[in-house]
């Protein structure tokens, strides 16, 4: 019987720091080159958000995808059973992969935002 007491993922190379810097830029890239590969730009780009149900990141939300001149296609908010959070499904213009990355990221930096799909 092996000792396999490690709680790493059976799947990660044994010999990898867990505290091993990430490549973040080659990361990015590769989320772009998938959202490129999914959609035909410009688009009218989706997103989903679940945030708290509160007015400021609700205006918070909506400033980020208005920005820079884009058009919000669509907004349809469905708040939660309990009404503390709120999902956000939207339709917003986009120009490229790069800006729908970037739009993505700016949306979970918002502090109430829980997710962003």
């Amino acid at each position: 019987m092996s000792d396999d007491s490690s709680d790493a993922p059976r799947d990660a190379p044994r010999d990898a720091p867990r505290d091993a810097p990430r490549d973040l830029a080659g990361e990015h890239e590769h989320e772009i080159a998938l959202i490129d590969s999914c959609h035909a730009f410009p688009c009218d780009f989706p997103l989903s958000v679940i945030a708290r149900n509160e007015d400021e990141v609700v205006a918070a939300v909506l400033a980020a995808v208005t920005d820079e001149a884009r058009r919000l296609a669509a907004h349809d908010r469905q708040p939660s059973a309990g009404g503390k959070y709120v999902s956000h499904r939207l339709q917003v213009r986009v120009g490229s992969a790069a800006e729908a990355h970037a739009l993505r990221a700016r949306l979970r930096a918002i502090d109430g935002v829980k997710t962003v799909l």
